[in-house]
């Protein structure tokens, strides 16, 4: 089986609702995923959960989005990401939260050193939620 044969059985219902409606957005989205991964390995040394790191990625990840997609399309599937029925409610409420913020600084473009600055420095504010 292929990689992104996995990958999308692995989507939410909503994900893949998303994806049959957009389906030319998949590719920017997987970019900005691994991108967004790659970043916070970079600033964190891990891709955690529920923590700073995950904080970043998703505030990063959304911030993308906004600016490649969209905020609308954005908000669409990162909502669409949280909406799987096994995501805890403390987590999706962060993770909601800090997509929220990532829309916001996309909104206003920059490239992608500028999006991670602006997503850190929202972190190091106090503006992201964390868990733990």
């Amino acid at each position: 089986m292929s990689s992104t044969y996995n990958q999308y059985n692995m989507l939410t219902a909503q994900e893949k609702s998303y994806l049959g409606r957009h389906p030319h957005h998949g590719f920017a989205i997987n970019e900005a995923k691994k991108v967004a991964y790659r970043e916070t390995k970079k600033l964190f040394g891990v891709n955690g959960r529920n923590d700073k790191s995950d904080a970043f990625r998703h505030c990063f990840w959304t911030a993308m989005l906004a600016r490649d997609l969209g905020v609308q399309n954005a908000r669409q599937f990162t909502t669409a990401h949280e909406s799987g029925p096994r995501n805890p409610p403390k987590e999706k409420a962060m993770d909601l939260h800090n997509n929220s913020v990532g829309l916001r600084i996309g909104r206003s473009g920059g490239g992608n050193a500028s999006l991670s600055n602006r997503c850190f420095a929202a972190l190091q504010a106090g503006e992201l939620k964390v868990i733990k």
